[in-house]
């Protein structure tokens, strides 16, 4: 039973208490198929059988469709949710993914113009200003910068930028590192390790605000010890929220985008009970 999906074992759960109240109701109103005299034992079971199988069919299906596209969880009394949309138009403090140096140069080499760290800087920022948030938390932090004029920051350190092109805050993530190809790679131990420092970053900035991530790794991100798919992402941010220890007064939302394809939204129920 253990080793079952948490939709399979919520739906039998529900077929055996609606049989259960059903056989009840019955029995007080002095109703039995026994009553139906062509009904031999063999077919009252398969009745049974078949109506508790009817059941089950239908909770499996109700909870598919309901938790489809969105669920809503409590992770160490923090408000958690999880659905689909686009980042750019959801309320709050957004969360995107960048590589330690914070690059600018959005050129489909360095940064990628369909992710969302290049679609920040073309269309939702300005390249000075996030440069000057850069080098005002450089400053906070006392790190110098190389010989190529960039500074490195550790991994899970987040740089506030308010944009005066959309009004709306970003939180930029030192999320991944690049090798001498300019690509980004990383490690789930990594990984882990940033998502943990991320929300110590997150509780030092969001002023009580709603806090929006999209699923971080997902896209060009290269895991090199073994690749990752959404939902194993999306797993991996939700449980380190959770051993994290830290909450937050207002909402955390990880948002989709396009459709979860491949991504049971309702497994992830069970995660901080």
């Amino acid at each position: 039973y253990n080793s079952w999906t948490k939709r399979t074992r919520d739906s039998f759960s529900i077929t055996v208490v609606l049989v259960g109240a059903i056989s009840t109701i019955f029995s007080v109103l002095g109703v039995s198929l026994g009553d139906i005299p062509c009904l031999t034992i063999k077919w009252r079971i398969l009745v049974i059988f078949f109506s508790a199988l009817l059941i089950y069919v239908v909770s499996y299906w109700c909870i598919g469709l309901i938790f489809k596209d969105r669920i809503e969880l409590r992770i160490n009394n923090t408000p958690v949710e999880i659905s689909c949309g686009d980042i750019f138009n959801t309320e709050g403090y957004k969360v995107i993914g960048c590589d330690t140096h914070f690059h600018t140069t959005v050129d489909d080499i360095i940064i990628s113009k369909k992710s969302l760290h290049g679609k920040l800087v073309l269309e939702h920022g300005n390249a000075e200003e996030i440069k000057n948030a850069i080098r005002k938390e450089a400053t906070r932090l006392d790190l110098k910068q190389d010989k190529n004029g960039l500074f490195t920051f550790p991994l899970g350190s987040i740089v506030r930028y308010d944009s005066s092109v959309d009004n709306q805050t970003y939180l930029l993530l030192a999320m991944t590192e690049l090798d001498k190809n300019n690509e980004s790679h990383t490690t789930i131990a990594s990984y882990e390790q940033m998502l943990m420092y991320m929300w110590k970053e997150v509780n030092r900035v969001y002023a009580s605000n709603d806090v929006v991530l999209p699923i971080l790794g997902d896209g060009i991100t290269r895991f090199d010890d073994r690749p990752k798919d959404k939902n194993a992402l999306l797993r991996c941010m939700v449980c380190t929220l959770n051993t994290s220890g830290r909450s937050y007064n207002s909402k955390i939302k990880i948002v989709i985008y396009g459709k979860p394809k491949g991504v049971p939204l309702y497994e992830l129920k069970d995660i901080g009970k």
